[in-house]
Protein backbone atom coordinates (compact mmCIF):
# COMPACT_ATOMS: atom_id res chain seq x y z
CA UNK A 1 0.00 0.00 0.00
CA UNK A 2 1.14 3.70 -0.71
CA UNK A 3 3.08 4.95 2.17
CA UNK A 4 1.61 8.53 1.44
CA UNK A 5 -2.12 7.50 1.97
CA UNK A 6 -1.66 7.27 5.68
CA UNK A 7 0.15 10.52 5.99
CA UNK A 8 -2.14 12.23 3.94
CA UNK A 9 -4.87 11.07 5.76
CA UNK A 10 -3.03 12.27 9.38
CA UNK A 11 -2.38 15.93 7.71
CA UNK A 12 -6.13 16.00 6.45
CA UNK A 13 -7.12 15.15 10.09
CA UNK A 14 -4.92 17.26 12.27
CA UNK A 15 -5.86 20.62 9.79
CA UNK A 16 -9.47 20.20 10.59
CA UNK A 17 -9.23 19.15 13.90
CA UNK A 18 -7.58 22.70 13.88
CA UNK A 19 -10.87 23.91 12.53
CA UNK A 20 -12.83 22.36 15.14
CA UNK A 21 -11.10 23.57 17.65
CA UNK A 22 -11.72 27.09 16.03
CA UNK A 23 -14.92 27.12 15.56
CA UNK A 24 -15.28 25.48 18.97
CA UNK A 25 -14.87 29.05 20.88
CA UNK A 26 -17.01 30.90 18.13
CA UNK A 27 -20.09 28.21 18.97
CA UNK A 28 -20.17 29.21 22.86
CA UNK A 29 -19.82 32.95 21.76
CA UNK A 30 -22.71 31.99 19.09
CA UNK A 31 -24.52 30.68 22.16
CA UNK A 32 -24.62 33.43 24.29
CA UNK A 33 -25.52 36.04 21.62
CA UNK A 34 -28.96 33.42 20.77
CA UNK A 35 -27.77 32.77 16.90
CA UNK A 36 -28.74 29.63 15.11
CA UNK A 37 -26.34 26.67 16.80
CA UNK A 38 -27.54 24.71 13.97
CA UNK A 39 -26.43 26.59 11.11
CA UNK A 40 -23.22 27.41 12.49
CA UNK A 41 -22.33 23.58 13.60
CA UNK A 42 -23.25 22.77 9.74
CA UNK A 43 -20.86 25.60 8.10
CA UNK A 44 -18.18 23.94 10.72
CA UNK A 45 -18.64 20.60 8.94
CA UNK A 46 -18.76 21.98 5.35
CA UNK A 47 -15.31 24.10 6.13
CA UNK A 48 -13.62 20.92 7.36
CA UNK A 49 -14.75 18.47 5.07
CA UNK A 50 -13.80 20.55 2.33
CA UNK A 51 -10.14 21.03 4.10
CA UNK A 52 -10.28 17.20 3.99
CA UNK A 53 -11.40 17.39 0.36
CA UNK A 54 -8.92 19.30 -0.88
CA UNK A 55 -5.61 18.10 0.97
CA UNK A 56 -6.79 14.49 -0.47
CA UNK A 57 -7.77 15.60 -3.99
CA UNK A 58 -4.30 17.20 -4.14
CA UNK A 59 -2.47 14.28 -3.72
CA UNK A 60 -4.98 11.57 -4.97
CA UNK A 61 -6.70 13.19 -8.03
CA UNK A 62 -8.44 10.54 -9.43
CA UNK A 63 -9.28 8.67 -6.26
CA UNK A 64 -13.10 9.17 -5.33
CA UNK A 65 -14.69 10.05 -1.70
CA UNK A 66 -17.59 9.97 0.12
CA UNK A 67 -18.26 12.55 2.66
CA UNK A 68 -20.99 13.18 4.94
CA UNK A 69 -22.13 16.55 4.11
CA UNK A 70 -20.97 16.44 -0.03
CA UNK A 71 -22.10 13.11 -0.89
CA UNK A 72 -20.53 11.02 -3.40
CA UNK A 73 -18.41 11.82 -5.76
CA UNK A 74 -19.24 11.07 -9.72
CA UNK A 75 -15.68 10.23 -10.09
CA UNK A 76 -15.25 6.27 -9.90
CA UNK A 77 -12.22 4.34 -8.88
CA UNK A 78 -10.54 1.43 -6.97
CA UNK A 79 -9.75 3.83 -4.22
CA UNK A 80 -12.35 5.14 -2.05
CA UNK A 81 -12.54 7.52 0.93
CA UNK A 82 -14.37 7.99 3.24
CA UNK A 83 -14.52 11.03 5.60
CA UNK A 84 -17.21 12.36 8.57
CA UNK A 85 -15.63 15.70 9.52
CA UNK A 86 -17.18 15.73 12.89
CA UNK A 87 -18.35 12.48 13.98
CA UNK A 88 -20.34 13.62 17.64
CA UNK A 89 -21.86 17.02 15.96
CA UNK A 90 -24.56 17.09 19.12
CA UNK A 91 -21.75 16.70 21.05
CA UNK A 92 -19.75 19.67 19.30
CA UNK A 93 -23.04 21.49 19.43
CA UNK A 94 -23.51 21.80 23.31
CA UNK A 95 -19.96 22.27 23.70
CA UNK A 96 -18.81 18.56 24.75
CA UNK A 97 -15.58 18.00 23.11
CA UNK A 98 -16.34 13.93 22.60
CA UNK A 99 -16.20 14.40 19.24
CA UNK A 100 -13.92 12.82 16.14
CA UNK A 101 -12.87 13.56 12.65
CA UNK A 102 -12.94 10.05 11.33
CA UNK A 103 -10.91 9.18 7.32
CA UNK A 104 -11.06 5.78 5.98
CA UNK A 105 -9.86 4.08 2.94
CA UNK A 106 -11.02 1.16 1.08
CA UNK A 107 -9.49 -0.17 -2.23
CA UNK A 108 -11.69 -2.59 -4.33
CA UNK A 109 -14.43 -1.95 -1.07
CA UNK A 110 -11.66 -4.07 1.03
CA UNK A 111 -10.70 -1.76 4.43
CA UNK A 112 -7.05 -0.26 4.07
CA UNK A 113 -6.53 2.51 6.14
CA UNK A 114 -8.85 4.02 8.72
CA UNK A 115 -7.68 7.53 11.17
CA UNK A 116 -9.76 8.88 13.78
CA UNK A 117 -8.66 11.95 15.88
CA UNK A 118 -10.08 13.92 18.72
CA UNK A 119 -8.06 17.40 18.73
CA UNK A 120 -9.73 18.69 21.84
CA UNK A 121 -7.96 15.48 23.77
CA UNK A 122 -5.21 15.05 20.88
CA UNK A 123 -5.66 11.31 20.32
CA UNK A 124 -5.40 9.97 17.13
CA UNK A 125 -6.09 6.43 16.32
CA UNK A 126 -4.93 5.04 13.16
CA UNK A 127 -4.36 1.61 11.17
CA UNK A 128 -3.23 0.51 7.95
CA UNK A 129 -4.12 -3.02 6.60
CA UNK A 130 -1.72 -5.62 7.93
CA UNK A 131 0.41 -3.03 9.71
CA UNK A 132 -1.37 -2.99 13.24
CA UNK A 133 -3.25 -0.09 15.06
CA UNK A 134 -1.64 2.48 16.92
CA UNK A 135 -3.08 5.40 19.50
CA UNK A 136 -0.26 8.38 18.89
CA UNK A 137 2.52 6.44 17.83
CA UNK A 138 1.55 3.53 20.56
CA UNK A 139 0.38 0.28 19.33
CA UNK A 140 -2.76 -0.32 20.61
CA UNK A 141 -4.68 -3.81 21.05
CA UNK A 142 -8.15 -4.84 21.89
CA UNK A 143 -9.15 -6.29 25.34
CA UNK A 144 -9.11 -9.65 26.24
CA UNK A 145 -11.76 -10.04 28.38
CA UNK A 146 -13.53 -13.34 28.76
CA UNK A 147 -16.91 -12.64 30.47
CA UNK A 148 -19.65 -10.91 29.46
CA UNK A 149 -19.97 -9.76 32.91
CA UNK A 150 -16.78 -7.99 33.16
CA UNK A 151 -17.17 -6.43 30.36
CA UNK A 152 -17.99 -2.14 29.83
CA UNK A 153 -19.68 -1.78 26.79
CA UNK A 154 -21.47 1.22 24.25
CA UNK A 155 -24.50 1.13 22.59
CA UNK A 156 -25.00 3.81 19.87
CA UNK A 157 -29.00 4.86 18.82
CA UNK A 158 -30.43 5.29 15.57
CA UNK A 159 -31.63 8.12 14.34
CA UNK A 160 -34.50 6.51 13.18
CA UNK A 161 -37.80 6.56 15.21
CA UNK A 162 -39.44 2.98 14.65
CA UNK A 163 -40.67 0.17 15.43
CA UNK A 164 -37.08 -0.94 16.19
CA UNK A 165 -36.80 1.59 18.87
CA UNK A 166 -38.22 -0.68 21.89
CA UNK A 167 -35.51 -3.22 20.64
CA UNK A 168 -33.07 -1.07 20.67
CA UNK A 169 -33.35 0.05 24.32
CA UNK A 170 -34.44 -3.71 25.16
CA UNK A 171 -30.64 -3.92 24.48
CA UNK A 172 -29.34 -1.51 26.08
CA UNK A 173 -30.96 -2.45 29.13
CA UNK A 174 -30.18 -5.61 29.12
CA UNK A 175 -26.33 -5.33 28.80
CA UNK A 176 -26.14 -2.42 31.53
CA UNK A 177 -27.81 -4.89 34.11
CA UNK A 178 -25.31 -7.68 33.41
CA UNK A 179 -21.68 -6.23 32.80
CA UNK A 180 -19.91 -2.99 34.29
CA UNK A 181 -22.66 -1.26 31.83
CA UNK A 182 -23.73 -0.06 28.80
CA UNK A 183 -23.18 3.93 28.25
CA UNK A 184 -24.23 6.04 25.21
CA UNK A 185 -21.10 8.71 24.12
CA UNK A 186 -22.67 10.37 20.80
CA UNK A 187 -19.79 8.83 18.55
CA UNK A 188 -19.48 5.61 17.09
CA UNK A 189 -16.30 6.56 15.26
CA UNK A 190 -14.42 7.01 19.21
CA UNK A 191 -16.65 4.36 20.10
CA UNK A 192 -14.78 1.92 17.63
CA UNK A 193 -11.37 3.65 18.82
CA UNK A 194 -12.20 2.91 22.32
CA UNK A 195 -12.56 -0.99 21.41
CA UNK A 196 -10.07 -1.14 19.40
CA UNK A 197 -7.57 0.33 22.25
CA UNK A 198 -9.05 -1.71 25.39
CA UNK A 199 -10.87 1.20 26.80
CA UNK A 200 -14.49 -0.49 26.27
CA UNK A 201 -15.57 -4.36 25.61
CA UNK A 202 -17.89 -4.19 22.80
CA UNK A 203 -19.93 -1.61 20.94
CA UNK A 204 -23.19 -2.24 18.77
CA UNK A 205 -25.47 0.02 16.50
CA UNK A 206 -27.60 0.06 13.02
CA UNK A 207 -28.30 2.35 10.40
CA UNK A 208 -25.03 3.68 10.24
CA UNK A 209 -23.32 5.40 6.43
CA UNK A 210 -19.83 3.96 5.93
CA UNK A 211 -18.44 7.20 6.48
CA UNK A 212 -19.62 7.08 10.19
CA UNK A 213 -17.48 3.67 10.70
CA UNK A 214 -14.95 2.48 7.98
CA UNK A 215 -12.34 4.13 9.79
CA UNK A 216 -13.52 2.56 13.03
CA UNK A 217 -13.68 -0.94 11.53
CA UNK A 218 -10.19 -0.88 9.74
CA UNK A 219 -8.72 0.44 13.11
CA UNK A 220 -10.79 -2.31 14.96
CA UNK A 221 -9.64 -5.33 12.71
CA UNK A 222 -5.80 -4.25 13.08
CA UNK A 223 -6.21 -3.87 16.50
CA UNK A 224 -7.46 -7.96 17.07
CA UNK A 225 -11.06 -7.07 16.79
CA UNK A 226 -13.76 -8.46 15.08
CA UNK A 227 -17.61 -7.43 14.18
CA UNK A 228 -20.39 -8.83 11.34
CA UNK A 229 -23.86 -8.07 11.74
CA UNK A 230 -26.51 -9.27 14.73
CA UNK A 231 -26.71 -12.87 12.88
CA UNK A 232 -22.93 -13.13 13.16
CA UNK A 233 -22.92 -12.95 9.23
CA UNK A 234 -21.02 -10.04 6.81
CA UNK A 235 -21.72 -6.68 7.88
CA UNK A 236 -23.08 -4.50 5.43
CA UNK A 237 -23.28 -0.22 6.01
CA UNK A 238 -26.71 -0.08 7.48
CA UNK A 239 -27.59 -2.88 8.84
CA UNK A 240 -27.03 -3.76 12.66
CA UNK A 241 -23.46 -3.73 13.33
CA UNK A 242 -21.87 -5.99 16.23
CA UNK A 243 -18.39 -5.17 17.03
CA UNK A 244 -16.33 -6.61 19.75
CA UNK A 245 -12.99 -7.81 21.34
CA UNK A 246 -13.02 -10.81 19.23
CA UNK A 247 -12.99 -13.23 22.89
CA UNK A 248 -16.81 -12.33 23.07
CA UNK A 249 -18.22 -12.01 20.15
CA UNK A 250 -20.05 -15.03 20.25
CA UNK A 251 -21.32 -14.30 24.05
CA UNK A 252 -22.81 -10.79 22.78
CA UNK A 253 -24.58 -11.93 19.64
CA UNK A 254 -25.99 -14.80 22.05
CA UNK A 255 -27.38 -12.02 24.32
CA UNK A 256 -29.10 -9.80 21.30
CA UNK A 257 -30.46 -12.24 19.81
CA UNK A 258 -32.13 -13.49 23.40
CA UNK A 259 -33.65 -10.53 23.72
CA UNK A 260 -35.44 -11.13 19.99
CA UNK A 261 -39.55 -10.68 19.84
Amino acid sequence: MNSNFLEVAINSAEKSGKILQEYFEKIHDARSKNANIRDLVTEVDLIAENEIRKIIKSKFPNHSIVGEEAGKDIKKSDYCWHIDPIDGTVNYSQGIPLCAISIGLEFKQKLILGVIFNPFFNELYYATKNQGAFLNGKKIKVSRKSELKDGLYIGAFSSEIDKEKDYEYKIFGHFNNKSLGAMRIGSAALSLAYLSSGKIDGFWTRGLNSWDIVAGLCILKEAGGKYSDEDGNLFKYKNFLVASNSVLHTQILKEINSLKK
